[in-house]
C-alpha cells in the first residue's frame, strides 16, 4: 500500500512538474509580448525552476529505485540518493514554491473566481505540507548523508544525480519551449 501511494505521488509530482514547465513557457512568452512586470516574470521563472527541481527530485528517486531493484546499486546508494534529493531538491521546492504560492494567493484576492481560490488553497496546503515534512525528516536525511560509503557507492550516487539532472533539464526545457510555442500560436504572433 505504501509503495502504491509513493508511486502515485511520484507520478503526480512528475505531471505537475511537466505542467509547471509548460505553463511557465506559456506565461513567459505572453509576458515578453505584453511587457509584463518584473514580479510576474520572476514568478514565471520560479515556476520553471520549481518544475526543473521537482522533475529532478522525481527522477532521482525513480532512477535510484530502479537501479536498486535491478541490482545495479546497493540499498545504501538508494538511501543516499533519496536523502540528498530530499534535502537539496526539497529545500529548493519549498523556496520556489513559496513564490508561486504568494502569486496564486494574490491572483485569488484580485480575481475571486473559484478556480483561482482553489489553486491558491491547494498551493498553500502543499507549501505548508512540504515545510512540515521537510522539518520532520530533515534530521534523518542528514544522518543518512553522514553515513559511511565506499568510493564506488559515492560514484554511483553522483552518477544517478547527474543523469537525473540531465533528463530533468531536457524534459523541462522541452515542455517550456512547447508552452512558449503554444502561447505564440494561440496569440497569433508570428
Amino acid at each position: 500500500m505504501v509503495s502504491l501511494l509513493l508511486i502515485l505521488i511520484l507520478i503526480l509530482d512528475f505531471a505537475i512538474s511537466l505542467w509547471n514547465a509548460y505553463s511557465s513557457g506559456y506565461n513567459v512568452a505572453l509576458l515578453k509580448r505584453t511587457g509584463g512586470s518584473g514580479w510576474l516574470r520572476a514568478v514565471s521563472y520560479s515556476g520553471l525552476s520549481l518544475a526543473f527541481v521537482g522533475m529532478a527530485y522525481v527522477l532521482s528517486v525513480v532512477l535510484s529505485a530502479t537501479a536498486y531493484y535491478f541490482g545495479y546499486v546497493s540499498q545504501d546508494v538508494l538511501s543516499t540518493v533519496v536523502a540528498f534529493a530530499f534535502l537539496v531538491f526539497g529545500a529548493l521546492i519549498i523556496g520556489f514554491g513559496a513564490m508561486v504560492t504568494i502569486q496564486s494567493i494574490a491572483v485569488a484576492m484580485r480575481q475571486r473566481g473559484i478556480w483561482n481560490i482553489l489553486i491558491a488553497v491547494w498551493n498553500s496546503f502543499v507549501e505548508i505540507w512540504d515545510i512540515a515534512v521537510y522539518a520532520e525528516s530533515f534530521g534523518d536525511a542528514v544522518s543518512i548523508l553522514k553515513g559511511e560509503r565506499s568510493d564506488d557507492e559515492g560514484a554511483d550516487v553522483i552518477l544517478i544525480i547527474i543523469v537525473a539532472l540531465l533528463i530533468a533539464f531536457f524534459l523541462t526545457y522541452s515542455a517550456y519551449k512547447h508552452g512558449q510555442k503554444k502561447a505564440m500560436d494561440s496569440a497569433g504572433f508570428v
